[in-house]
């Protein structure tokens, strides 16, 4: 018996919530061992290391990011690092910490009660994993855009191994994050350091960089007030040091340019150094008009740029929302927008656009699209007497079956035994349902309707 996530969805869009450094699916503590799913050969062992405390697997959108978080003095991580330079991946990175490392699945929000030190944390992927994920658009890619095959690292954390005690074999890169590596000291505290380039040429930019914290708001969305600023040198070198705890994100912006989200800081008090680079894209614009079917102008339509990228390839998150609203002739001015390329995305109640976003490279000028009055249906399951289940799901999918950028959904039908799918293009769909959870044995008879723009459709299911 399997439980159906109930969600309705056309296309998937970019999380609204500001990015997350780690984002997990699945977890457990201790040191079990696991069955290898497909790790690079030589990780397996690394991976169940007798003194993990816990391991978790992510991202969203499939997994196969897998990280083993573990406990151990100098020797045991020699021994590690041995087996890790015989790991077959390609990137071997060692990345080394100031202080203590903490398990995150043990405590996925910081809480001081929670924590459990760890000494290092392996990451490694399923290979076939890491590309369908490096394939995907630019604002769902959580794969790095410098790596070209699945890396494989190792974080170690120097509070209780001391590094000169360890030993780092050949063929592995080490990166060294510790303060004292980038001419800082504890009294420093965190350290934020980096340098602002523009994208198209790399020349250094006169820049503004701003600590902003990150404020859940009751009623949704994110503030953002002010934290620290700083400006750059005429290298475009900045620093921040003793920088505040918490949850912040770094902007930098300059004339010209577009902003940019460098990053997000989830910091407690220990002292620690962290870069963040970052490159400037020159300010274009996209416009143009939207209309209806007969040709006429649709005001009030939300345009959202979706898979932003400039010219240099990989995300281009802006302070400023990709978004804006048509006028009352239609008209659109989306701006600062990055030179490169992006989707667009229509939104606007009683309307639809049918497929995924227009593609476009921007600047861009007179863009013209069209939106059709979109349809609904409401179904109602019928028990015929008998006693209900807990849960009952229904699905909708196109007639001839699913394709990308076609409309589809599922969901629970609600206490009147009903649901109903909105915005929906029209044209002919089929739909079915089943108990939730349920087998493919207890599913209903499937009935095809045609759905009409401007009309919302009755329809009626037979429970089996």
């Amino acid at each position: 018996m399997t439980r159906i996530a109930t969600t309705l969805v056309i296309v998937l869009l970019a999380a609204a919530s500001p990015r997350e450094a780690k984002a997990l699916i699945r977890g457990d503590a201790g040191n079990k061992p696991l069955h290898d799913p497909g790790w690079p050969t030589g990780a397996a062992g690394i991976f169940n290391h007798p003194s993990r405390v816990a391991w978790w697997e992510g991202p969203p959108f499939g997994g196969g990011q897998w990280h083993s978080e573990c406990r151990g003095d100098a020797n045991a991580l020699n021994a590690v690092l041995a087996e890790f330079a015989r790991v077959d991946a390609k990137t071997r990175r060692v990345v080394v910490h100031d202080g203590v490392g903490y398990s995150f699945w043990l405590a996925p929000n910081g809480e001081p009660q929670k924590r459990v030190k760890v000494d290092w944390v392996l990451m490694v992927w399923q290979a076939t994993n890491w590309e369908r994920l490096h394939e995907m658009p630019a604002d769902l890619n959580p794969t790095e855009p410098d790596d070209d095959t699945p890396p494989a690292q190792l974080d170690v954390f120097t509070d209780e191994i001391r590094w000169s005690d360890v030993v780092v074999p050949d063929g592995l890169t080490v990166v060294d994050q510790r303060l004292e590596a980038h001419g800082f000291t504890a009294a420093d505290g965190r350290v934020l350091e980096g340098k602002v380039a523009e994208l198209s040429s790399g020349r250094p930019i006169a820049a503004t960089v701003r600590l902003e914290r990150v404020e859940p708001q009751e009623k949704g969305g994110y503030a953002y007030p002010l934290a620290v600023e700083a400006t750059t040198d005429a290298q475009g070198h900045w620093v921040m040091r003793r920088s505040p705890a918490g949850w912040h994100r770094v902007v930098v912006s300059a004339e010209g340019f577009v902003p940019r989200v460098a990053g997000y800081v989830q910091a407690d008090e220990q002292p620690r150094w962290q870069p963040f680079d970052c490159g400037l894209a020159a300010a274009a614009s996209v416009s143009g008009r939207i209309v209806d079917e007969a040709g006429g102008p649709l005001a009030g339509v939300e345009v959202r740029l979706d898979n932003v990228q400039p010219k240099s390839g990989g995300r281009y998150e802006s302070s400023r929302e990709y978004r804006c609203t048509t006028d009352a002739d239609g008209r659109f001015r989306a701006e600062p927008v990055p030179e490169g390329t992006a989707s667009v995305w229509l939104f606007k109640p009683g309307y639809c656009r049918p497929g995924l976003g227009l593609s476009i490279t921007s600047p861009a000028e007179d863009v013209a699209l069209t939106m059709m009055k979109a349809s609904g249906v409401r179904v109602t399951v019928d028990f015929g007497g008998a006693a209900r289940p807990g849960g009952y799901m229904v699905k909708i999918e196109p007639e001839g079956g699913e394709a990308e950028g076609s409309f589809g959904g599922v969901g629970d039908v609600d206490a009147r035994n009903q649901l109903a799918f909105e915005i929906v293009p029209p044209g002919r769909y089929v739909i079915w349902g089943q108990p939730n959870p349920g087998s493919s044995d207890e599913r209903s008879e499937r009935i095809t309707v045609e759905l009409k723009g401007g009309e919302t459709a009755e329809a009626t299911l037979k429970a089996k």
